[in-house]
């Protein structure tokens, strides 16, 4: 369980997408301190600088500074956002080779330091990585998420919100499955101003003409993929979102997110030994219980589709264990 008195968050790789979770981190004020380690120690020095500097106009002080993998012992949360720098027209799971080679020493010294707090895997293909990093570190399932469909069920009420010129909140629902292609949004389980989004669409059928569930939901799954078309990758949302489970596990809100965890045997899904998104509780101590979605039989389909790829990818890299 996370302490008042202890408050320390590692975030390693301070690319565009580090950087942005660092600023997000601190522009909330999350934590007491907050670490940046990066191969090039002087880029990590840097950051922390320039994130500094802004201190007087924030709403909460936060010691920033750059460190080493000796700092991830005391940490409570350990993000690690490190990865190849994205090719044009390479998916997540074209990247795994490159990622792997640089993720895998990370996770060692990561496990080296005596780390036991919450280890949150941002680096693509983040569910096979999650995988790798939960049997690499040997911490227990509930300590080892990562940042999976959190992101994507944010696209989703967000593409929702700008389709009926809505508050995107008002959207109650996940997307889950892989953080990629199989993704998918179980619509049996979406709600809107208190009906199913569903039925919102054909009770107001006339107001949105043209748009289906099918579109929201391949918007959804390639609005990552125009970002990187239109401006070379992702960066700030999700660096809102990995700070919202920042945010969760550290002021211990037990929040409901759509996380990638570790799939073993819960309720009607029959996976094992696979990391994808479901919605969970997520709390101080890590990934709490699951949240059963009675998925239907389609849906259930698509959820066993979508692990079969996270799998099929798992074992690629299986021999680095």
């Amino acid at each position: 369980m996370v302490t008042a008195n202890r408050s320390r968050v590692v975030v390693v790789g301070t690319g565009s997408v580090g950087a942005a979770v660092a600023s997000a981190i601190v522009q909330q004020g999350l934590c007491n301190e907050l670490v940046l380690v990066n191969h090039h120690p002087r880029k990590a020095e840097g950051l922390a600088m320039d994130l500094a500097d802004g201190s007087e106009f924030l709403g909460r002080f936060v010691t920033i500074r750059a460190g080493g993998w000796e700092d991830c012992h005391h940490a409570d949360v350990v993000v690690v956002t490190a990865g190849p720098k994205p090719k044009p027209g390479e998916t997540r799971m074209q990247e795994l080779g490159a990622a792997i080679d640089i993720v895998d020493p990370i996770l060692r010294h990561i496990k080296d330091s005596g780390f036991d707090g919450i280890l949150i895997m941002v680096s693509n293909p983040v569910d096979v990585l999650s995988w790798f990093a939960w049997r690499r570190t040997g911490l227990p399932r509930a300590q080892v998420l990562g940042s999976g469909a959190a992101l994507d069920t944010s696209r989703m009420k967000t593409i929702i919100g700008e389709t009926t010129r809505l508050d995107p909140r008002l959207v109650s629902g996940y997307v889950i499955g892989e953080h990629g292609d199989s993704q998918f949004v179980p619509w049996s389980t979406v709600s809107f101003i208190g009906k199913s989004f569903a039925r919102y669409l054909e009770d107001n059928r006339s107001r949105y003409p043209g748009v289906t569930l099918a579109g929201i939901e391949e918007e959804t799954r390639r609005r990552g993929l125009d970002i990187k078309g239109l401006r070379g990758g992702t960066s700030y949302g999700i660096a809102a979102t990995v700070a919202g489970l920042v945010r969760m596990i550290l002021w211990n809100e037990r929040g409901v997110v759509s996380v990638s965890t570790l799939i073993d045997g819960e309720y009607e899904y029959g996976e094992r030994d696979v990391f994808l998104s479901l919605p969970v509780a997520l709390d101080g101590d890590g990934v709490g219980d699951f949240v059963d979605l009675h998925l239907s039989g389609d849906e259930l389909a698509k959820f066993h589709r979508s692990a079969a790829v996270v799998r099929d990818h798992c074992r690629l890299i299986a021999d680095r264990l």
